[in-house]
C-alpha cells in the first residue's frame, strides 16, 4: 500500500505538480493524427494533463497545439476560424500561429504595434506513428524525441487506436503491469472449465523484476509443461508505457501491442494503444471486435460504467468468466470501478504484485530527484537504443534462465549501484 502523501504525489497531474512537472519533461502522445487530417479544418478540443488546449492543422499542414482560451477575452480558440496559417478567434477576430504569436488583431487601431507583443501558450509538436505527439514541458529541456521501433513501421503494419479510460491514470498502467491478472479476467472460458491458454492453467507465476536505464521489464514465468518454461516479458518504460509481448503462436505470432496511459486530468486518461506487426498487416476489424473498441465520437466506450459494461450474467457460466466483450473493456471495467482515483492506503499487494511497486518506486523518485535537485528523469536520454526495446514471450527448457533466454541489451542496462540508489 501507499501512503495517503504518496498516493497524492503519484496521481495529481495538474501544472505545478511534482507529478505534473515530471510528466510535462517527456514527449507525449496527445491525440491521432487523423483528428486533425485536414489543413485549414476543424480545430479539436482536447484535454491534457489538466489543460485545456485547442488543436489544429494549419494551411502548411503544420500542427498547433495552443491554450483552448484567446488571451484577449479567453473565449474558445475551438469555435475559430482555421485560415490562411493561422486560428482566428470567433469574438473579436485576434489570429494566431502555432507558435502561439498574435497575426491580427483587427479590433485595435491600424498601424498599433500591439498585436506584436501578444502571444498564447504554444507547444511543440511531432507527428510519428499516425499520432500527434507533445512536449508541455520547458522548452530548455525539450528532450530528443524518442524513435520507438513501431513508428518507422508502414500504416498497416502499426496502428495507433484511442479511448477514454474513466479513471486516474496510475491505475490504469498498474492494470496492464499485472501479468497475473491475465488468466482470471480474460479467461476465455467459464471459471470452472479448464483454461485453454498457459497463463490460464497456471495462475500463480513467479515474477522477476529488473531495472533498466527506461525503467523496468519483468519476467512472468509459468510452467509449460514438464521440460520447459513459458516467459512473458513485459516492458515499463517511464513515465505511462507498457510493452506487452506477443502470443508468440499461430498466425499472430508476432503482433505486438503497446499502451499508453496520457493523463487527461486527476481523474481520467486518454489510452492509447498501437498494434504493429513487422511480417504483416494489422487486422484492424479483428482488434476492434477483440478488444471491444467500440466508441463514440469522442473516444468513449459504448460499453462503460453507466451501463456496467452490458455485462452479460449468463455469458459468464457458458462462454467466459468477465462476460463483458472485449480485452480492453474488460481491462477498462476493472480499473474504473476501483474508483476515479484509487485509494492505495486500503490495498492488500501479494507476490504478483512486484512491478507495480517497482513502477511506483521508480516513478515517484524521479518526481521527488527532479523537484528536489533537478536530477534528469530516466528514459530522456537519446542515447537510449529504442529500436531494440521490445516486449517478447518465449518458451524454452527449465533449466535455464529467462534472461538467458530474452538477454537485456548491454546499452540498455542499469548499473547495481544506480538501481539501488
Amino acid at each position: 500500500m501507499l501512503s495517503v502523501e504518496d498516493n497524492e504525489a503519484l496521481t495529481r497531474v495538474g501544472p505545478g505538480t511534482p507529478m505534473g512537472t515530471l510528466l510535462r519533461r517527456y514527449w507525449i502522445p496527445a491525440l491521432l493524427a487523423s483528428e486533425v487530417s485536414e489543413r485549414d479544418g476543424r480545430p479539436v478540443r482536447l484535454r491534457l494533463l489538466g489543460e485545456d488546449l485547442v488543436a489544429f492543422r494549419d494551411s502548411e499542414a503544420r500542427v498547433g497545439l495552443l491554450d483552448e482560451h484567446c488571451p484577449h477575452r479567453r473565449a474558445s480558440l475551438a469555435l475559430g476560424l482555421n485560415q490562411h496559417s493561422g486560428l482566428r478567434c470567433l469574438y473579436h477576430g485576434w489570429k494566431f500561429g502555432v507558435d502561439g504569436r498574435c497575426q491580427d488583431a483587427p479590433t485595435e487601431a491600424a498601424g498599433s504595434k500591439f498585436c506584436a507583443r501578444i502571444r498564447t501558450t504554444a507547444y511543440p509538436t511531432h507527428e510519428a506513428g499516425g499520432v500527434v505527439w507533445a512536449y508541455l514541458g520547458p522548452r530548455e529541456h525539450q528532450p530528443a524525441f524518442p524513435e520507438y521501433e513501431w513508428l518507422s513501421m508502414p500504416g498497416t503494419h502499426a496502428v495507433p487506436f484511442k479511448i477514454q479510460e474513466d479513471c486516474n491514470y496510475a491505475q490504469a498502467v498498474e492494470g496492464t503491469i499485472d501479468s497475473a491478472h491475465a488468466g482470471v479476467l480474460h479467461k476465455s472460458v467459464p471459471w470452472d472449465a479448464p483454461g485453454k491458454f498457459s497463463h490460464e492453467k497456471d495462475l500463480v507465476p513467479k515474477l522477476e523484476v529488473e531495472y533498466t536505464r527506461y525503467g523496468l521489464r519483468y519476467g512472468a514465468v509459468r510452467r509449460f509443461d514438464d521440460q520447459r518454461a513459458h516467459v512473458r516479458v513485459t516492458q515499463v518504460v517511464l513515465p505511462f508505457y507498457t510493452f506487452i509481448p506477443p502470443t508468440g503462436f499461430g498466425p499472430a505470432k508476432d503482433r505486438r501491442l503497446i499502451n499508453c496511459f496520457v493523463p487527461r486530468d486527476d481523474t481520467s486518461t486518454w489510452h492509447i494503444q498501437w498494434f504493429f506487426d513487422a511480417t504483416q498487416p494489422i487486422d484492424v476489424p479483428y482488434r476492434i471486435e477483440e478488444g471491444g473498441i467500440w466508441i463514440d465520437d469522442n473516444f468513449r466506450k459504448l460499453r462503460n460504467k453507466d451501463n456496467w459494461y452490458l455485462q452479460d450474467r449468463e455469458a459468464m457460466k457458458t462462454q467466459e468468466f468477465a462476460g463483458i466483450r472485449g480485452v480492453v473493456t474488460q481491462d477498462h471495467a476493472v480499473s474504473e470501478t476501483q474508483g476515479r482515483i484509487l485509494d492505495r492506503t486500503k490495498e492488500h499487494l501479494g507476490t504478483s504484485d512486484v512491478a507495480i511497486v517497482a513502477w511506483r518506486r521508480l516513478l515517484l523518485k524521479a518526481a521527488r530527484s527532479l523537484a528536489e535537485s533537478g536530477q534528469v528523469p530516466p528514459a530522456l536520454s537519446s542515447e537510449v537504443p529504442w529500436q531494440v526495446v521490445r516486449a517478447d514471450t518465449k518458451v524454452y527448457p527449465a533449466t535455464r534462465s529467462w534472461k538467458e533466454e530474452v538477454p537485456l541489451d548491454t546499452r540498455l542496462a542499469m548499473s547495481r549501484t544506480a538501481a539501488n540508489a
